[in-house]
């Protein structure tokens, strides 16, 4: 019983923080959306690079896609707030199926140099083009009145990252779930099971691009503007950066990570000593080190995640997840086999499991 209102005072506390971000005022409910972007997009890799173990440099290009279109079928055509939404993730998803075709029958390096070309491409074509942007100038994504303000906005992109984590859930505990994991693990041992290889990347990149091009549709409300040049190869490397350092392959902590970087920025902008180091220095390069500090804060948090915890922050969460969902706090210790138990004891190894350990 104690456990039970443990936990429920833990998931109450969650709960009340945060919705608490979209009463703080238009600037924090501003964050909270950025957040809730950036979760949707860290997401939308997971897929790929966490559940199917293949690397993508060029998502920008299906973030910025879906932005896009969401952006011009309703300025041009006056199409409504939820179906200018639907038309960004299935945008998304079009251009990922475009990429995943060409691609998807190769992996590793060379899937990675696909897909960055492919969201280079978009970012100096399809992104400039007059058709849609005035060559540059941007195209208009007003929100509808009753989203106007930014709290009400906040809860909106709130409600759909709960959805996309609630089908992201079910997901890997389908077949194709499974299946992606099977792919991860080895694509050869998987082919030879029977498992379609080439077709489940395929759904793979096509589900990540539906998730990115309705995370690019809320940026772009969001904004109320889309810009091409928003969607640079830099915002590809904080997506995968973000991705890593939350731990890939989990839900928890790729949206962990999303939050950290989407504070990021204005946290060191505002941290005293970092802005007391950068007055150190000339103007110019104080202003650069501003700007540019949250990306190389980024850089050297990947660095140590690499090299002293690849887990990422899952891995630091893991008993909080564990515990909150229903499961102990503490992993419990998996005893050896009883064969192995005996066949050390035989050997004059001493044990601190009995003869008769359970498997």
């Amino acid at each position: 019983m104690n456990r039970l209102s443990g936990r429920a005072v833990a998931w109450v506390g969650l709960v009340v923080v945060i919705l608490v971000v979209g009463l703080g005022g238009p600037n924090a409910a501003a964050h909270g959306t950025t957040a809730a972007v950036y979760a949707l997009a860290a997401l939308s890799i997971n897929i790929i690079l966490g559940y199917t173990g293949q690397l993508s440099l060029g998502h920008q290009g299906l973030v910025g896609t879906g932005a896009l279109f969401a952006a011009y079928v309703t300025t041009a055509h006056g199409l409504p707030f939820q179906i200018a939404l639907a038309i960004g993730g299935l945008t998304g998803g079009l251009a990922a199926v475009l990429v995943g075709f060409v691609a998807l029958r190769i992996s590793g390096l060379y899937l990675a140099l696909i897909t960055l070309v492919f969201g280079l491409t978009l970012e100096q074509s399809l992104f400039e083009l007059t058709t849609f942007t005035g060559g540059g100038a941007g195209e208009a994504a007003n929100r509808p009145s009753f989203l106007l303000p930014n709290d009400r906005y906040y809860y909106l992109c709130l409600v759909v990252v709960v959805v996309v984590c609630y089908l992201d859930s079910r997901l890997t505990r389908s077949k194709a779930g499974r299946a992606f994991k099977a792919i991860k693990e080895d694509e050869r041992v998987a082919a030879a099971m029977g498992i379609n290889v080439v077709g489940y990347k395929l759904l793979a990149f096509t589900l990540s691009g539906v998730v990115a091009g309705v995370a690019g549709a809320l940026f772009a409300f969001a904004t109320q503007q889309f810009v091409g040049s928003d969607f640079d190869f830099r915002l590809a490397l904080v997506f995968v950066v973000m991705t890593v350092v939350g731990g890939a392959g989990s839900r928890a902590g790729v949206v962990a990570g999303a939050v950290l970087f989407a504070i990021l920025h204005d946290f060191i902008a505002a941290f005293g000593p970092f802005k007391s180091f950068a007055g150190l220095f000339p103007t110019q390069t104080g202003a650069n080190l501003l700007q540019f500090g949250p990306d190389l804060i980024g850089a050297l948090l990947l660095l140590l995640t690499l090299a002293f915890n690849p887990g990422g922050l899952a891995q630091q969460m893991a008993p909080l997840v564990r515990w909150m969902t229903g499961g102990p706090f503490r992993e419990p210790r998996r005893r050896p086999p009883a064969v192995v138990v005996e066949a050390l004891e035989a050997a004059g190894i001493e044990t601190d499991e009995p003869a008769g350990a359970e498997t």
